[in-house]
């Protein structure tokens, strides 16, 4: 009997081992700090945002480099022009003074005629006032000069030269008169010639004027138009300031997305690190608690034997019902555990991720033109039956957005793959579980083979319920049969 009772005590002390070895393990995971199964996809949705909006403003810079450029280069042809102009402008105060200089030695050489006239009438003048007196006294006389000559001549010949003499005269006095107007018609004639030069340097003189205010109305408009590129340049460049502002407001906000998705996946490395180390601490206490059982079963059934047999045959009959009692439990307690237990794995490891399903309606390989990366597993009654993990390991990867299994397009929700679930096994091995109804776990999260992780749907790009699975090693996808 005392060995009886140092057996119940032993066993009871185990059987409390066991329950506080759990409670302290299921206490454990439960206390871990959740991460947000959106968290990491938001923030690479975000950083790929802000990529596309700094690649957009990189372009729009871009535009307003070329604008700025192109307006530089309109300043430059501006600036020539306004130089041309002014060279113009040189070139025509140049002409006008070389035409004001020709203009006032025409006006001076038109005055000298005028003066040279006045004098050749005055010549003129007197001339004809001789020859008037001449012939008036003449005729007061009664005598002309032809007359005279011939009565005062003392012979023929000296009459001959008398009458020479008195035409050589009269021709004189005609020749200087039309000598004197010729000279006037000719001085007359230069004057008329001077005065058209001097119009036609005054044409010339207003034809310059016009093209110095036409050269000073182009440079204004070229110095106007240079204002308004300057304003568009500094327009340009205020534009330019505030899309670098907004670049670097973006560069930023991606540098503390990539500090806030190293500080994740840090976190998310300590969680695993802790989860594998809390698994093996359960994992190591089920086995101590399983051999503590082991012992004590061993130590009861020897207690048992020896009880057989110095007891009556009742009493040892009562033995016997207790042990198979005894045993009953233990068959018990292996069926709840067989319950959550997975399939038997394969030599690969991997169990069957949909436990009592195994119609597949769709295999690895390409269909449609595009390679189906998994098989697909359906059967009635399917919906909202549980995906399991093939595998121990760490949840990766969680898309949990769709809130609908049909009324969907081609690419409806999760890339097509809907609600899904990616677990990583140890660094080599990943599985994908798509087309969720609902997810289970977090990214984080360390699940054991066998666990459910989600419940069947018909999320994203799917005709009917089933669970899209995948195996990929190194992240390419492989046929999961070679591994099931």
């Amino acid at each position: 009997m005392k060995k009886s009772f140092k057996f119940k005590r032993l066993a009871t002390f185990i059987i409390c081992f066991a329950v506080v070895a759990g409670v302290l393990s299921g206490t454990y995971f439960s206390e871990q700090p959740e991460i947000q199964a959106q968290t990491v996809a938001e923030l690479q949705d975000q950083k790929k945002k802000n990529e596309d909006a700094i690649a957009a403003l990189d372009k729009e810079l871009s535009g307003l480099e070329s604008d700025q450029n192109d307006q530089k280069a309109y300043q430059q042809t501006l600036s020539d022009q306004i130089t041309l102009m002014q060279n113009n402008i040189k070139i025509v105060d140049e002409e006008m003074t070389r035409i004001k200089n020709d203009i006032a030695a025409k006006e001076e050489n038109i005055n000298k005629l005028k003066s040279d006239i006045s004098d050749q009438e005055v010549q003129v003048g007197k001339n004809t006032d001789l020859f008037k007196q001449r012939l008036r006294a003449m005729y007061v006389t009664g005598n002309d000069s032809l007359a005279e000559a011939i009565v005062g001549s003392t012979d023929f010949y000296d009459m001959l030269s008398r009458v020479e003499m008195v035409n050589r005269i009269a021709e004189h006095d005609n020749d200087l008169i039309e000598t004197l107007k010729t000279q006037i018609t000719t001085l007359e004639t230069s004057k008329s010639n001077l005065e058209k030069e001097r119009l036609d340097l005054e044409m010339q003189k207003e034809e310059q004027d016009k093209k110095k205010t036409e050269y000073n109305g182009l440079i204004d408009e070229y110095n106007t138009a240079y204002e308004k590129s300057q304003d568009e340049i500094d327009r340009l460049a205020l534009e330019a300031q505030s899309k670098n502002k907004s670049k670097e407001e973006l560069e930023n906000d991606n540098a503390k997305i990539e500090a806030t998705q190293k500080e994740i996946e840090d976190e998310i490395k300590r969680k695993q690190e802790a989860a594998k180390a809390a698994a093996a601490a359960k994992q190591k206490a089920d086995e101590e608690a399983a051999a503590a059982a082991r012992a004590a079963a061993a130590s009861a059934s020897s207690s048992s034997s020896s009880s057989s047999s110095s007891s009556s045959s009742s009493s040892s009959s009562s033995g016997n019902n207790s042990s198979s009692s005894d045993n009953g439990n233990s068959g018990s307690s292996d069926n709840g555990g067989g319950s959550s237990e997975p399939e038997a794995p394969s030599s690969a490891g991997f169990s069957w991720p949909a436990p009592g399903f195994y119609y597949v309606s769709s295999e690895y390989g390409y269909r449609w033109g595009s390679l189906h990366a998994g098989i697909d597993i359906a059967g009635g009654g399917i919906e909202g039956a549980s995906a399991c993990a093939a595998k121990a390991g760490t949840v990766i990867a969680v898309s949990n957005s769709c809130t609908h299994n049909y009324g969907k397009d081609s690419n409806c929700c999760g890339n097509g793959y809907g609600n899904y679930v990616i677990i990583d096994h140890d660094g080599t091995y990943s599985t994908l579980y798509g087309h969720l109804e609902s997810v289970y776990v977090s990214v984080g999260d360390y699940v054991s083979a066998g666990q459910a992780i989600g419940a069947i749907g018909s999320t994203g790009f799917s005709t009917g319920f089933h669970l899209h699975f995948e195996i990929r090693v190194n992240g390419t996808a492989v046929n999961p049969r070679d591994y099931l």
